[in-house]
């Protein structure tokens, strides 16, 4: 449901407004966001703060206004700077020499694993220090089962612990406004 936009041009019901979950009106800015600035094979990726004008342009057609003012008000104070660019926090991304996607690195990532690019198929052997990674061509093309996706399990729960941990922080701070109020009542 994250095509779905606020101006009823989305698919796949075309619903408008507030007829769309929150949480898919959140991913369709941020996927979009990731999209423009992410390197294709046919494209690099584009500044942010392109991006974020785009964003900005269509807010109310193609894009909630609330969520999306906040999204450009996060990428204006270089709160999103940090993962553009990165398959995790710290981690950059990798280009494949072949034909230009991104190779992506997990954090658990070791000197001597293989990577794939997910595009062409071409196989990578990890080199270097732990900290300083870098996909050296092999010359190979990976199997099917090589080239599917696996879910970076360990992103995926740090990343659900900290909304989580947002969600419950900004609940409290409910709470305590709402007592505040009763009490000066």
């Amino acid at each position: 449901m994250h095509h779905e936009t606020p101006g009823g041009r989305g698919y796949p019901r075309g619903l408008t407004q507030h007829d769309i979950p929150a949480a898919a009106r959140i991913v369709g800015i941020c996927e979009a966001f990731d999209a423009m600035t992410s390197n294709r094979p046919y494209r690099r990726g584009m500044p942010v703060e392109k991006a974020l004008g785009i964003i900005r342009e269509n807010l109310g057609r193609q894009f909630d206004s609330r969520f999306g003012e906040q999204f450009v008000q996060l990428g204006e104070s270089a709160e999103l700077h940090h993962i553009v660019g990165h398959t995790d926090e710290g981690i950059p991304l990798q280009e494949c020499l072949m034909c230009g996607p991104t190779i992506v690195l997990q954090r658990d990532s070791v000197a001597g694993d293989n990577v794939y690019c997910r595009a062409c198929g071409s196989e990578y052997r990890l080199e270097g220090a732990a900290s300083e990674l870098h996909p050296v061509l092999t010359g190979k093309r990976g199997s099917a089962s090589a080239l599917e996706a696996k879910p970076d399990h360990d992103l995926i729960a740090r990343s659900v612990s900290v909304s989580v941990s947002v969600s419950e922080s900004e609940s409290e701070s409910e709470s305590e406004s709402a007592r505040a109020l009763h009490f000066a009542a």
